[in-house]
């Protein structure tokens, strides 16, 4: 794992952790921590996470960690493409054609969906798996990239690095978990639109300013004011070229991108679930198995076992998701068998 934005010390630290590591490790440790199961599963639950490993480390390709992150980077691109077809086209409406207000609104709108599409994907779903695992050897790239791909979402990188790995992941559905929706006093979720239209920008900025201000996370504190600062520069120069350009299809794509299509992505992929415990060791989040699905948005279907086991490269989750199918079927038919 690794946030982008970091000034790398926690990149490498995070990044860096070797396969042993995962069997203690909170983020990755369900089938350790788990009391019901035994070491003859948490023996094999281990052994798939080191193969798998060891598969992972075979790939790399030049300065690419993994050689199918390659996609990840083909996908950012094109997204950036998008948005530089979108402005070109919006300050030189004759090349497209468009020659009055209603086909100008009709163009600003049909890019708005599009580009907040594809930009919630690149963000939540591409940019998530950088997160993760850095696609590249070389740090400083892995910085600048992570940069230059978080403002295509209206984030600094080292803000949602914080987050989603620092707060979401480490306690995920827990009570310092303040990236999910909030829970009613019998326990069911808020509304999936209350919490879409509330959460982004404005819980969001609320909790990490608090994080921010309470000292609890000195990294954090740290990098904050640089990284937004950076982020400030980068993501006003669409404003500088044409204030209502910047607006219209820099601003407002991003809005959809984080309401329509990472808060409601956030929202179906834990609602419904329960926090780890030893009583359910595996159900921090929902599994969608749809093929297109998880084509379109880089396995992230594959939620539960990407949970249990974020060291897990994007590409390998569909290998790996039947050897933890098997491993639990056969702890439950034991369980069946013993009562």
């Amino acid at each position: 794992m690794g946030s982008v934005g970091d000034d790398g010390r926690g990149d490498r630290r995070l990044q860096h952790r070797k396969p042993a590591v995962l069997a203690r490790d909170s983020n990755a440790g369900h089938l350790e921590g788990a009391s019901n199961m035994s070491a003859e599963l948490r023996e094999q639950a281990k052994d798939a996470v080191n193969r798998l490993f060891r598969q992972r480390e075979s790939k790399g390709f030049w300065i690419l960690e993994h050689r199918a992150d390659i996609h990840c980077i083909l996908f950012h691109l094109l997204v950036v493409t998008g948005y530089v077809t979108a402005f070109f086209l919006y300050l030189h409406p004759d090349v497209a054609h468009i020659k009055n207000r209603t086909e100008m609104a009709a163009f600003v709108g049909a890019s708005v969906l599009l580009l907040g599409w594809v930009s919630g994907i690149n963000l939540g779903v591409n940019f998530h798996n950088h997160v993760h695992l850095r696609l590249f050897r070389v740090a400083w790239l892995n910085r600048w990239f992570g940069r230059l791909w978080a403002i295509t979402g209206c984030w600094p990188s080292r803000f949602w690095f914080h987050a989603h790995v620092t707060v979401h992941h480490s306690d995920t559905l827990g009570p310092t978990d303040w990236t999910l929706a909030k829970r009613k006093p019998d326990g069911s979720f808020e509304n999936h639109w209350k919490y879409s239209l509330l959460h982004w920008p404005w819980r969001y900025a609320r909790h990490l300013w608090q994080d921010y201000r309470s000292g609890t996370h000195p990294a954090f504190r740290q990098d904050a004011p640089r990284e937004f600062l950076i982020f400030c520069v980068l993501y006003s120069i669409p404003f500088w070229i044409d204030p209502m350009m910047g607006l219209l299809l820099w601003f407002a794509p991003h809005w959809v991108a984080n309401i329509l299509i990472l808060g409601s992505g956030m929202y179906v992929q834990h609602v419904g679930c329960e926090a780890e415990s030893d009583a359910h060791p595996f159900r921090t989040s929902n599994t969608f198995f749809s093929r297109f699905f998880n084509m379109a948005t880089f396995n992230i279907g594959y939620h539960n076992l990407h949970h249990s086991f974020p060291h897990i490269h994007w590409s390998e989750l569909p290998e790996f998701q039947p050897v933890v199918q098997r491993i639990f079927r056969t702890d439950a038919r034991r369980k069946v068998a013993r009562h």
